[in-house]
C-alpha cells in the first residue's frame, strides 16, 4: 500500500481573479440609490431630481381632500366596479358618473337639504366600503350608511354616550383601513372615531387638532390634514405618529394610481373614461362640466443640488472601475455633472465630503438627454468608489435620473495585445480607452448570447421583426410546436397562446382544447378573472381559504361554455314515452328542405336522390357542426373578428363546420334565449333625450309635461295631433 503525500499547493487559497465579464453596481429606485446624503435633491417616483421650492406646485393639504391628486377628492368615492360617485353638498344630491353619456346622473338616494333621514345638511366626505355608501352629514351630526345596491338607508351611526366627547361630534371625512374599519374625522373634538364594519363603536383617536380630510395608503398608514399645518400627518391605524409629508411626490409610491386625474381645485378629468359629446370631459366638484379647467400651479425647482453615494465595494484589490451608464430624461437648460473618487480603504463619509475638487476624477457633463448615456471612469484603481452627481437647472425644469450602472472591473481587449502596450501607464490608459469603443460593440453581441434563454420563453421573446419583412421570434417559436399565430390577435394573447399550446397539444382538435384557446383569446382565463356571485366584477386571483390538502374553492365564478355542439339540439319523440310538446320534434322541410312532389318538385327538373336518405337526415343535419358564442364586442372590431375566424379555422377539426353567434346584452325568445350560452340579463337602458341618435333598445326619457299629452313607445304610442315626446 502506497502512502500519498498531499501537494502543499493544493492547500493554498484560490488566487482572486477578475471575472470574464464585468459586473456592476445598479442604483435605482427599486434596488436603492445607496445615497449617503441628498442636498436639495429628492427621490420622486423612484427618480433623482432637484427638490421643489417649498410652497410651489401641488401640496398634500389641498382643500379638496385629494392629497395632491393621489386619491379622489373627499366628496368623490370610487366603488369596486370602478363606478364613480360624487356628492353635491350645496344641492344635497348624490350623482353617479355615466361613461356612456359622459356626464353625471343624479341618484335617487338623497332628498336634498334638510334633517329628514334621507336629507343632508352641510355634508362633506363620502366613502364606499364592503358594499355600503357612507355620507358624512356634518350639519346633522350623523353618518348615513346606504346600501350601494338599491340605496337603502341601512343605518345612521354616531358615537355612543360612553365616548365622553367634549363637543358634539362633527363627521367631516371618512376613510377605511385594509380590514374595512371605518374612520371618521371629527374637527370639533380634534380626533378620529373608529367604527367596526358592523357599526360597533371601537375607539376615539385624539391629538389631531382641527383636522379635516383623512385617507389610508397601501401600507395601511393614516394620513390626516389639520388646519394651520403645511404638511400632512402620517400615523398608524391606532393614531401613533409616524412622520409627516408636504408634497404628493414624497409619498406617491404608497398610493395606487387613480383611473382619472384630479387638479388642485378638485376638478375631475374623466375624458379618458368616455368620449365626450361636447366639452373637455372635465367636471367641477359639483359634477358640472367645465369647458376649460384652470391650470395647476407650476412647481419651482432649486437651481442646483448634489447627490453623494455611499462607499460602493467592488471586493477586488486595486479594482479599475470601468464605466458609468446613466438613464433618464434631462430637459433643456438642465445638466448632470458626474464625479468619482476611489480608494483602497474605506473612509468615513465626512472625510469624503471634505475632499477638494482636485481629488475627484471622471468629471463628465451630461447635457439634455432622453434615454441612455455612458462614459468611462477616469479614477485610479481602488476597491471602493464614491459617486457624486451635481444636478443643475434653471428653476422651471429638473433632470430626472432613472438609474445608474457602475461597471467594474475594466476587462480591456488590451490583454490580447503584446505586453509592450501596457508598459507605459499613460499609454496603457489610452489603449484601454481606445479599445473600449470596440469592446462595447462586442459585449452587446455577447450579452445577447448570454440572454439566449429569453428568446425561448414566449413571455419574453421579441415580438417585432429584427429586419423589416422577416418573421419575429414569437411567430418563429410558435412554428416549432405547430401553432400558427395571427397578427390580428393582440400581442399579450399571442404570447399566452404559445405558452399554453404545449398543454393542449395532446388534446388538440377536441372541444376542450378549442374552449381553452377561446378563453385565452377573449381574455377570460379563469386564473386571471374571478368574481363571486354577489360582488362587483373585478380582477383577482383565487386563493384557498385554508391550508388543508383539499382547499375549499374560494371563487364561485366559472368561465362560460362558449361552444355548443349542435347534436345536443336533437329532440326525439320516443314511442311509448314521448308526448307532443315534450321533447317531440317532427322533421320535414324546415330541417333539410328536400323536394316534395306535392309542394316544390318540378317534373323534368327535380331529381330524387336517395343518398343521404331521409332516414339519416335528422342525424346528419346536426352532425359535425358546432356553434361558438362570443361577446358582441368581438364582432364590432374587424381585427378581433378576423382573429377569431383565423383561430377557428386553424384549430377546428377539418371535417366540422362552425357558426359564430355574437351575444348582446339581451334575451329574445326564439333568437337569443339559451341559458348559459347567449342569454344576458342586463340593466334597463338609460334614457335618451332629443338630439341623441336612437338605436336598438333606445328608451326616451325626460320630464313629462304637466297636464299635457304624452306617449310611451310600445305602450300608448300614437303619432297624431297633440303627441309629444317625454
Amino acid at each position: 500500500m502506497t502512502n500519498t503525500i498531499p501537494n502543499p499547493f493544493w492547500q493554498l487559497p484560490v488566487a482572486p481573479q477578475p471575472p470574464n465579464d464585468p459586473t456592476w453596481w445598479l442604483l435605482n429606485g427599486r434596488v436603492g440609490w445607496q445615497a449617503a446624503e441628498l442636498d436639495k435633491v429628492a427621490i420622486t417616483n423612484d427618480r433623482l431630481g432637484l427638490l421643489v421650492v417649498p410652497g410651489s406646485g401641488r401640496l398634500l393639504n389641498e382643500p379638496s381632500g385629494s392629497f395632491g391628486g393621489l386619491v379622489a377628492p373627499g366628496n368623490v368615492a370610487v366603488a369596486a366596479d370602478q363606478s364613480i360617485y360624487l356628492l353635491d353638498g350645496q344641492a344635497g344630491r348624490l350623482k353617479r358618473f355615466d361613461p356612456c353619456a359622459c356626464h353625471f346622473l343624479t341618484v335617487p338616494c338623497l332628498g336634498g337639504i334638510g334633517s329628514a333621514p334621507r336629507q343632508v345638511q352641510g355634508p362633506h366626505g363620502i366613502g364606499i366600503s364592503t358594499g355600503n355608501l357612507f355620507i358624512c352629514d356634518t350639519g346633522n351630526q350623523r353618518l348615513l350608511v346606504f346600501s350601494l345596491y338599491g340605496f337603502v338607508l341601512r343605518s345612521i351611526w354616531s358615537p355612543p354616550a360612553s365616548a365622553e366627547l367634549t363637543n358634539v361630534w362633527q363627521p367631516y371625512a371618512v376613510a377605511f383601513d385594509h380590514r374595512g374599519h371605518v374612520y371618521v374625522s371629527d374637527p370639533a373634538n380634534g380626533g378620529i372615531h373608529r367604527f367596526h364594519p358592523t357599526g360597533r363603536y371601537e375607539a376615539f383617536l385624539s391629538g389631531f387638532g382641527d383636522l379635516s380630510w383623512i385617507t389610508f395608503d397601501c401600507r395601511n398608514q393614516l394620513y390626516s390634514i389639520s388646519q394651520g399645518q403645511s404638511a400632512a400627518t402620517i400615523s398608524d391605524k391606532k393614531g401613533k405618529p409616524l412622520g409627516a409629508a408636504s408634497r404628493p411626490e414624497e409619498v406617491a409610491r404608497n398610493f395606487p394610481r387613480l383611473c382619472f386625474s384630479v387638479d388642485a381645485r378638485g376638478d375631475l378629468n374623466l375624458s379618458g373614461l368616455c368620449t365626450p359629446l361636447a366639452g373637455s370631459g372635465v367636471f367641477d366638484s359639483a359634477g358640472n362640466p367645465l369647458a376649460s379647467p384652470p391650470p395647476d400651479p407650476t412647481p419651482v425647482f432649486n437651481t442646483s443640488g448634489t447627490y453623494w453615494s455611499e462607499a460602493l465595494d467592488s471586493q477586488f484589490y486595486r479594482c479599475q472601475w470601468h464605466r458609468i451608464v446613466l438613464r433618464g430624461e434631462l430637459p433643456r437648460k438642465t445638466m448632470v455633472y458626474i464625479s468619482t473618487h476611489t480608494s483602497e480603504i474605506l473612509q468615513p463619509f465626512d472625510q469624503i465630503q471634505s475632499l477638494p475638487d482636485s481629488a475627484w476624477q471622471t468629471n463628465l457633463s451630461v447635457t439634455p438627454l432622453s434615454g441612455e448615456w455612458e462614459g468611462l471612469i477616469f479614477s485610479g484603481p481602488g476597491r471602493y468608489l464614491w459617486l457624486r452627481l451635481q444636478l443643475s437647472g434653471n428653476g422651471s425644469a429638473t433632470p430626472r435620473v432613472a438609474s445608474i450602472r457602475l461597471e467594474f472591473p475594466r476587462i480591456s481587449l488590451r490583454r490580447f495585445l503584446p505586453a509592450v502596450f501596457a508598459e507605459d501607464p499613460n499609454g496603457a490608459s489610452f489603449t484601454d480607452r481606445f479599445l473600449s469603443i470596440f469592446d462595447t460593440t462586442l459585449r452587446s453581441v455577447e450579452r445577447k448570447i448570454d440572454n439566449e434563454a429569453c428568446y425561448f420563453d414566449p413571455l419574453s421573446t421579441p415580438a417585432t421583426p429584427l429586419v423589416p419583412g422577416s418573421v419575429d421570434f414569437l411567430t418563429w417559436l410558435a412554428s416549432w410546436i405547430g401553432v400558427s399565430l395571427d397578427r390580428q390577435t393582440p400581442l399579450q394573447q399571442r404570447r399566452l397562446l404559445v405558452k399554453e399550446a404545449g398543454k393542449l397539444q395532446s388534446i388538440r382538435g377536441t372541444r376542450f382544447a378549442l374552449w381553452k384557446q377561446l378563453l385565452l383569446f377573449l381574455g377570460i382565463e379563469p386564473k386571471s378573472v374571478c368574481c363571486s356571485d354577489d360582488a362587483p366584477k373585478k380582477v383577482c386571483v383565487p386563493k384557498p381559504l385554508n391550508c388543508s390538502p383539499a382547499p375549499k374553492k374560494s371563487c364561485a365564478w366559472e368561465p362560460p361554455a362558449l361552444i355548443l355542439e349542435n347534436y345536443q339540439l336533437r329532440r326525439w319523440l320516443f314511442v311509448g314515452q314521448g308526448r307532443l310538446g315534450d321533447d317531440a320534434v317532427l322533421w320535414g322541410k324546415r330541417i333539410v328542405n328536400r323536394s316534395q312532389l306535392s309542394n316544390n318538385a318540378q317534373l323534368g327538373t327535380t331529381q330524387l336522390i336517395t343518398t343521404p336518405d331521409p332516414f339519416h337526415d335528422p342525424f346528419l343535419v346536426y352532425s359535425n357542426k358546432f356553434t361558438v358564442f362570443v361577446p358582441a364586442w368581438v364582432g364590432a372590431s374587424d381585427q378581433k373578428k378576423r382573429g377569431l375566424i383565423n383561430l377557428l379555422e386553424a384549430e377546428k377539426p377539418a371535417h366540422t363546420q362552425y357558426q359564430v353567434e355574437y351575444v348582446s346584452a339581451r334575451m329574445r325568445i326564439g333568437f337569443q334565449s339559451m341559458i348559459g350560452l347567449d342569454s344576458v340579463v342586463a340593466r334597463y337602458p338609460s334614457g335618451y333625450k332629443l338630439g341623441q341618435e336612437l338605436g336598438k333598445d333606445s328608451v326616451l326619457s325626460g320630464t313629462p309635461l304637466q297636464g299635457g299629452p304624452s306617449f310611451s313607445i310600445g305602450r300608448n304610442s300614437r303619432i297624431g295631433g297633440g303627441s309629444k315626446l317625454d
